[in-house]
């Protein structure tokens, strides 16, 4: 399917601005400067203007000061653990082993009856939530009748009404004078930790703030927060720390992956690290994940590191097979006549169907509900494109759903199956009617147009000065409009790959496109083309060498460019 181009408004001649400009971020100095070269000492703000802060605090310190014991809830994904595991470090600085509660995907997101009632059973007289807790309101009110104090400390949206807790830390929370609403789970557990460095500066020092960065970091990346402020801060020297990291579970993930430490990246760590961290609580239970991180043993961290990567090749082999039974389901039965897919099937697993909506948007553009069956009941996972939300359009047929929630791009829902034709229909007519045709047509949006003559080393290595690249802030993605093809080869397992030859009249210029679609057809040396990529540089040989990342690749005279004013 030809991809539409949309261009940005062009407002500044430097190419730098333009970009932070198109993310955002004030074009002054002070705002530039903050953003290219954020301070680790200077640029955290106050963790005290997070809501209930001051009571967390004194309840934890009166837990640490009383040797008393504390229970750990905590979500069962690469944002969850890796906090819970920096909270679990940070109490064993005080001589306390917290008994950590995570459940499987089987039981659902959110506090359950069987994990409460552990911790109680195993005495715990406080218990902190990690990554979630920000709706339970029923089981909030059951660790009250128990007598049990209740920390909160979660990142997503509440109700206007909060659960009956001792504290609620989340910056998300109405009337919250937090000047940055999106910390990831593990982050808003950062601050938590930062607040304890206050009171106990020997043990929670400097040096145990930087060093455990990795795992803020972790979370941060995989739960696709915007990388932007304190998530920057975070990520920046996150991956610093995670380039020569001490944790020996992170090592042993990465030796076992074949991943080269010295060069992590965001992208390493968003397709690699946290999925692998993701993989054991998708397939089975999350238990593997948190022990890897917080191990000292290091033939236990490697033991660990194995079953991960088996549980991750499971992961992969099995999104492989779901993804391609969708499409089998799509196709055969002319699925695509409607502007959203909807699919149930009774084999899927729970911890997959979100993955593998995400391919199935990017393959056929359109907005995905997959469902899993069990029993009577239905649970699922949507993505969505560009322009719908998918949590109003839920809402449209939240008669049939016993709930729903999630975001404009993403969501979950639990509906019975006896109600599985109304909801699809309803959905469906309601999609039919909110999707233009240009709607499903993909997009790629373009930073900015640069002049074959400009592309260079120099200047590529200046764009690095905005890594890390996430949410919030992509890739830079620019058009060179008018360059010859010299040659373009075939590469890789099973010719996936398509490798390109360019040049300017003076030298010659590398390109790749990964998992190809294009129609080789159109493809023709010495012809000139307009093209769509990702600046990118390869050190080899003792040099640097220019390599694109090739998103699109049209013919000169077939190329029409949409410009929009979303700068």
């Amino acid at each position: 399917m030809e991809k539409v181009w949309e261009i940005k408004e062009k407002k500044f001649t430097d190419l730098i601005a333009q970009l932070l400009h198109n993310r955002g971020v004030a074009t002054d100095k002070l705002s530039e400067e903050k953003f290219l070269n954020p301070d680790f000492d200077q640029d955290f703000h106050d963790p005290k203007l997070l809501p209930d802060f001051d009571d967390a605090i004194k309840r934890i310190k009166r837990a640490i000061d009383g040797k008393e014991k504390i229970g750990i809830f905590a979500d069962y994904d690469a944002d969850g653990i890796p906090g819970a595991a920096l909270l679990y470090k940070t109490f064993q600085l005080f001589g306390i082993a917290p008994e950590v509660y995570i459940p499987t995907r089987q039981m659902g997101y959110g506090f359950n009856q069987s994990g409460i009632d552990y911790l109680i059973e195993k005495k715990c007289l406080l218990i902190i939530s990690v990554d979630l807790g920000i709706k339970e309101f029923e089981l909030a009110k059951y660790i009250a009748k128990k007598n049990i104090d209740l920390i909160i400390t979660d990142h997503h949206l509440p109700e206007k009404k909060l659960p009956k807790a001792l504290a609620a830390v989340n910056p998300k929370i109405a009337g919250c004078k937090y000047p940055f609403k999106e910390l990831a789970g593990t982050g808003v557990i950062y601050k938590i930790i930062q607040g304890l460095g206050k009171i106990y500066p020997e043990k929670i020092n400097e040096k145990f703030l930087k060093w455990n960065l990795d795992l803020v970091a972790i979370s941060t990346i995989s739960d696709v927060v915007p990388l932007l402020d304190e998530n920057r801060l975070i990520a920046k020297f996150g991956l610093k720390v995670l380039a020569k990291s001490r944790n020996l579970g992170v090592r042993a993930i990465c030796q076992k992956a074949a991943l080269d430490q010295t060069k992590i990246n965001a992208h390493t760590v968003g397709f690699q690290l946290g999925p692998r961290i993701n993989a054991p609580g998708r397939i089975d239970h999350a238990t593997a994940s948190f022990e890897i991180l917080i191990t000292n043993d290091k033939n236990q961290a490697q033991s660990l590191a194995n079953h991960l990567e088996t549980q991750n090749l499971k992961r992969q082999e099995s999104m492989e097979e779901m993804f391609k039974t969708a499409c089998r389901i799509i196709e055969k039965n002319n699925l695509l006549q409607n502007k959203i897919l909807i699919l149930a099937q009774k084999d899927w697993s729970k911890g997959l169907i979100g993955p593998v909506a995400s391919q199935l948007v990017e393959k056929y553009s359109r907005p995905v509900v997959l469902l899993s069956e069990s029993e009577k009941i239905l649970d699922g996972s949507c993505r969505s494109i560009s322009g719908f939300n998918i949590v109003e359009a839920l809402k449209n047929v939240e008669r049939y759903l016993l709930g729903f929630g999630g975001h404009a791009g993403a969501a979950g829902l639990h509906l019975k199956k006896s109600n599985f034709s109304k909801f699809s229909l309803g959905l469906t007519k309601f999609a039919n009617k909110m999707i233009s045709n240009e709607d499903l047509l993909p997009k790629i949006n373009i930073d900015l147009e640069l002049p074959k003559e400009k592309i260079g080393i120099r200047l590529f290595q200046d764009l690095e000065k905005l890594e890390p690249f996430g949410l919030g802030n992509p890739q830079p993605i620019l058009i060179t409009r008018n360059i010859r093809l010299i040659s373009y080869r075939l590469v890789g397992r099973e010719n996936k790959h398509l490798q390109l030859q360019f040049g300017d009249g003076i030298r010659k210029i590398k390109g790749v496109i990964f998992n190809h679609e294009i129609e080789t057809e159109i493809l023709k040396a010495g012809d000139f083309y307009d093209i769509v990529y990702s600046p990118g540089l390869n050190f080899w040989d003792g040099k640097w060498w220019l390599d694109l990342r090739v998103i699109d690749i049209k013919p000169r005279l077939d190329s029409e460019l949409k410009l929009t004013a979303n700068g």
